[in-house]
């Protein structure tokens, strides 16, 4: 059966075609209640569907938005690329999704490809450097979703949505302080992915503003994965056989600045007979819901992300909506210490995990 057109609507529902069209369109011109209700049962009978590119060339939108992030093989990017996609359906927008590469010109490919099929605006959450010199984001509206991809001469013209992370990182790496660590290792992403590059700057910026140490022989980086954790691991220990030779401290804690490479690290410190959080206490970044299902579980320090998904969805819409191109913007939104045992804190109750507020109060989840 063919698909129905607007002039089988119009037929069935005893109206013009242009009639159909406002009702379809929401306008320009009013329709009367009853002849509003003709078309609809019409529409819902003949299963009408509008065409939508054609809209979008007389309307000027697509209701599409392009999404650019790292590879959701990470659960942090996989939760955050579903929470976008439910807030833009929400506002009537459909999400199509590319894969960051890391790579300044890849990435600037999906963007202008992005571009090229008319989306009405960009979500972009690579993490990797924005890549101005290859596409030209002042064309299209777009909201960024990290604090570490700049531009690559270091000026920042864009709207910004993203963790606090001196502050997050610091109550982190502040914690493990608390339990009386005072050699803390730090294992990170790439050193070339900005957003992990600040993580490891908080990270040695606090330890130093302690007067600990936060040599670079107590950083180790690797890939953003399970193996990734598990192989920077073996590296600081080895690191960490060279201390002993020496008679130095060795660290009795790790910050670890995403969840999946300490999921890596917990496996290796199992297989390796280290006992966390007795021999070797952690604390992580990202707060993924798996990391409560963690043997121990971990004390990760959450980001906000329905907070930070909710604010970057409005202004981005916003901006299509309106045609109002706002000037820089950064707005930085702080996260919660979710506390489990890997940090060497007891569970709350003998079973459930405790959220420790940015505020320093805590309340059992």
């Amino acid at each position: 059966m063919a698909d129905s057109t607007r002039s089988d609507v119009a037929r069935l529902a005893g109206v013009s075609p242009a009639v159909v069209s406002y009702v379809v369109n929401g306008g320009p011109r009013p329709v009367s209640r009853a002849a509003r209700e003709r078309v609809e049962e019409a529409i819902a009978t003949l299963g009408y569907r509008p065409n939508k590119l054609a809209n979008a060339f007389r309307h000027g939108r697509t209701r599409s938005v392009g999404l650019l992030l790292p590879a959701p093989i990470n659960p942090f990017y996989a939760e955050l690329a579903a929470m976008v996609e439910g807030e833009l359906l929400t506002a009537e927008y459909i999400a199509s999704m590319a894969i960051s590469s890391f790579n300044a010109e890849r990435d600037a490919q999906h963007l202008q490809s992005f571009i090229d099929r008319r989306m009405d605006g960009l979500i972009i959450a690579s993490g990797a450097s924005l890549p101005t010199d290859h596409v030209d984001l002042d064309t299209v509206p777009h909201v960024i979703l990290d604090s570490g991809a700049r531009t690559a001469t270091g000026a920042d013209p864009h709207v910004r949505v993203h963790t606090d992370e001196r502050h997050d990182v610091g109550r982190a790496v502040d914690h493990l302080r608390l339990h009386g660590h005072q050699v803390i290792g730090c294992i990170a992403g790439p050193p070339s992915w900005p957003v992990n590059a600040g993580r490891v700057a908080v990270w040695r910026d606090q330890l130093r503003a302690a007067d600990l140490p936060a040599g670079a022989d107590l950083v180790a980086h690797a890939d953003l994965t399970e193996h990734g954790g598990a192989t920077a691991l073996r590296s600081l220990l080895a690191e960490d056989a060279y201390r002993r030779s020496r008679r130095d401290h060795h660290p009795t804690a790790l910050f670890v600045a995403s969840d999946v490479q300490a999921f890596g690290v917990l496996r290796a410190c199992y297989e390796l007979g280290i006992s966390v959080p007795q021999d070797l206490a952690i604390v992580s970044f990202d707060g993924v819901a798996a990391a409560a299902y963690t043997q121990p579980r971990l004390t990760t320090m959450r980001q906000p992300m329905s907070e930070i998904v909710r604010t970057s969805t409005r202004l981005l819409v916003q901006q299509i909506e309106t045609g109002d191109r706002p000037g820089p913007a950064e707005i930085t939104i702080r996260g919660n210490l979710v506390i489990g045992e890997s940090c060497g804190c007891l569970p709350a109750g003998g079973r459930r995990s405790t959220t420790e507020s940015a505020a320093g109060r805590r309340t059992t989840s």
